[in-house]
């Protein structure tokens, strides 16, 4: 995956940055609502952390394509000891998001890890628009929140009906994402830039290539393997709920009484 560097929008990197940001938000909500309703921090650390791993590693990879594609008139380029903060910095920032909605899902919470997701979606420029940056702001914690209800707030029960909830608070999620980016990369005044002062250390074409290809595959294996957990967990329920039922706490002459009424 080459980045343009001609002035022309490459759609395929348009493409892969939308597939990473559904993929890493399909995780998001796919992991948080398996954590909703365990006991004990070590349960719930586990799908957190991993939750709060794939968006913020899809929020990084994501911004890289869009920026890539965006039709930029030079090479870009990154600095070698700013690659770390870049990627590691919004799953830091995700993190509280991901264990506050795994505890509370009111409207507070919902509102307080929308802004939480907008401040990890945030990157250093040279100049700020700070009219689109505000704009940006509202449009990302407006979609962060409607999706954060979609995924939570269903009142539908196991199979198909809750998947589809989910499938769609994931896609608002991934829509919000590459919309924010959009607007948050025009308020930095990105196309006005003539060069980019580190290209000549970590080359875009090597991010891409990590980003579109790399991370997409992994992302795809783990919501694969969620999607079977689920299944797994549904069969599950079904199968309790038809053999097994809930017992209920009859005395003997209560029982017998019910099976001489049955016959």
């Amino acid at each position: 995956m080459t980045p343009s560097s001609d002035g022309e929008t490459s759609l395929l990197l348009w493409f892969m940055a939308a597939v990473v940001a559904l993929l890493a938000a399909y995780l998001f909500v796919g992991w948080l609502r398996r954590a909703h309703g365990r006991q004990g921090w070590r349960e719930v650390l586990g799908p957190v952390v991993l939750s709060a791993t794939v968006m913020g590693l899809g929020m990084s990879a994501a911004m890289v394509l869009a920026m890539s594609a965006g039709g930029l008139t030079f090479p870009l380029g990154y600095r070698w000891v700013a690659i770390p903060a870049l990627v590691f910095g919004p799953v830091i920032a995700c993190l509280p998001a991901a264990w506050w909605l795994s505890r509370r899902q009111n409207w507070l919470a919902l509102i307080g890890c929308g802004l939480l997701l907008v401040a990890a979606g945030l990157r250093p420029g040279i100049t700020w628009r700070f009219e689109l940056l505000g704009a940006a702001a509202v449009l990302e914690t407006a979609g962060f929140v409607a999706a954060f209800w979609l995924a939570f707030y269903d009142t539908s029960g196991n199979g198909a009906p809750k998947s589809l909830w989910r499938v769609g608070a994931a896609a608002l999620m991934a829509l919000t994402l590459i919309a924010g980016q959009e607007v948050v990369g025009s308020s930095v005044a990105l196309l006005a830039q003539v060069g980019s002062i580190y290209q000549s250390e970590a080359q875009a074409t090597w991010l891409c290539l990590v980003a579109g290809a790399i991370l997409p595959t992994i992302l795809a294996v783990l919501a694969l393997d969620l999607a079977l957990r689920n299944r797994g967990g549904h069969g599950r329920n079904s199968r309790n709920g038809r053999n097994g039922g809930v017992a209920l706490n009859l005395s003997k002459g209560r029982k017998r009484r019910r099976k001489y009424r049955a016959l």
